[in-house]
């Protein structure tokens, strides 16, 4: 989730640096134990300048780079696929659900 720094009313020092939150619990949740959480959240790589980035669950959002969606608040994807795309962990995953899925269904019958 993006959060404006200049609006944040939840703040905690870390490290020598700000760290901004969204929520009261997500800001307990970091106070509580934040070496479990990365320094810095990972950067895209491989997108283009300028790209356009849409909401998985609402497509009607686009904007040029990255985000986050104003209705849900799902991060945004880039909307083109290039060839170096890393394997889709979710597919795969649902993949092997439906195969499953559908063996119990037929041996019901």
């Amino acid at each position: 989730m993006t959060v404006n720094p200049a609006t944040s009313s939840r703040r905690l020092e870390y490290g020598g640096e700000s760290y901004h939150f969204c929520s009261a619990g997500c800001r307990t949740k970091f106070a509580a134990d934040p070496a479990r959480y990365p320094e810095k959240s990972p950067m895209r790589t491989g997108v283009p300048e300028g790209a356009i980035y849409t909401c998985p669950m609402h497509p009607q959002i686009r904007q040029t780079g990255a985000g986050s969606c104003r209705i849900c608040g799902m991060a945004l994807e880039p909307e083109l696929v290039t060839r170096d795309a890393q394997p889709n962990r979710e597919l795969e995953d649902m993949t092997r659900r439906f195969w499953v899925g559908l063996g119990l269904a037929q041996s019901s019958f």
